[in-house]
């Protein structure tokens, strides 16, 4: 999590206790060849999801929430209001249906049968290498709008890598040239698309409405932003088009600056400015102030 990400998250759920490592230090490869690193202002936290979302849902419950340990098999809409039928057979209905149900998701599939299911990702665990630094690189050679990653865990690092073409041999090719032993491979899709009717009544968030960074891939804070934005929507009796246009028009920006990024020129400024870690510094920090409440 970003620090735009946990400063939301402190405001949406206060005094919620999480367990994670602080990351002040990244290191940006570009080419393999061009390094450029830093210290950021505020630190990079990294959570290990199974837990951090435990922690989400035993908040959730102890304010009230219900959970329902199932999986759905139907949406069916009747009378204004949307019925969901559980494979259990239990049905539940309501007013609004928020699906949060990640790049795979059922609800957006009803919304369209044929909707994409983005770009895969790729991560495996390895051993810590004993520096607390992040590790980003950028490359021509292999990687189409895209990028690898070594991320510091509390117990173990993350390799992972990901863009617009990726397959498990490709990740494999990646961490030959390397030299990284391959472990246990993990994929997942991550949705960066929005080919879906926008309804009010039944609403996206996070990755089931395509909304993680399009130059970054980070999901984490928009998924926080898009979910408030939904609240309100639903609380404030607006449409969700509405409150959450500030995360439309960014999204369209994101998308420009992947796709300067990623080209010639993009990759010759980025070297250039690798010379200048300060400037870097100065360029990540003032984003992350930007977005900060946005």
């Amino acid at each position: 999590m970003t620090s735009k990400a946990w400063h939301l998250l402190d405001r949406l759920l206060p005094g919620l206790d999480y367990e994670f490592n602080a990351v002040s230090n990244v290191r940006l490869y570009v080419n393999g060849g061009n390094k450029c690193e830093f210290d950021i202002d505020e630190p990079i936290r990294i959570v290990r999801r199974k837990l951090f979302d435990y922690t989400l849902l035993q908040y959730y419950q102890k304010h009230g929430g219900r959970f329902l340990q199932d999986s759905l098999k139907d949406i069916v809409e009747r009378d204004g209001h949307v019925i969901v039928t559980l494979h259990s057979g239990e049905q539940v209905q309501c007013r609004y249906l928020v699906g949060a149900d990640g790049s795979n998701s059922r609800v957006r599939r009803y919304l369209n049968p044929h909707t994409d299911r983005g770009i895969l990702a790729m991560e495996q665990y390895v051993e810590k290498n004993g520096e607390n630094v992040i590790e980003v690189e950028i490359s021509q050679a292999y990687y189409v709008a895209g990028y690898f990653y070594r991320f510091p865990n509390t117990g173990f690092d993350i390799i992972g890598f990901g863009d617009y073409s990726t397959t498990p041999d490709k990740f494999r090719k990646v961490l030959s040239d390397k030299g990284i032993s391959e472990t246990k491979l993990k994929g997942a899709y991550v949705y960066l698309s929005n080919d879906y009717p926008l309804r009010d009544n039944i609403i996206l968030i996070g990755d089931a409405g395509g909304f993680a960074n399009r130059t970054t891939s980070e999901g984490i804070y928009d998924a926080f932003k898009t979910a408030e934005n939904a609240a309100t929507a639903i609380i404030q009796k607006r449409s969700f088009r509405e409150v959450n246009a500030p995360v439309f028009r960014k999204m369209k920006n994101e998308l420009r600056v992947r796709n300067f990024l990623f080209s010639s020129f993009g990759f010759f400024i980025v070297k250039q400015m690798c010379r200048h870690p300060k400037v870097v510094k100065w360029l990540f920090d003032t984003k992350m102030r930007r977005e900060k409440w946005i």
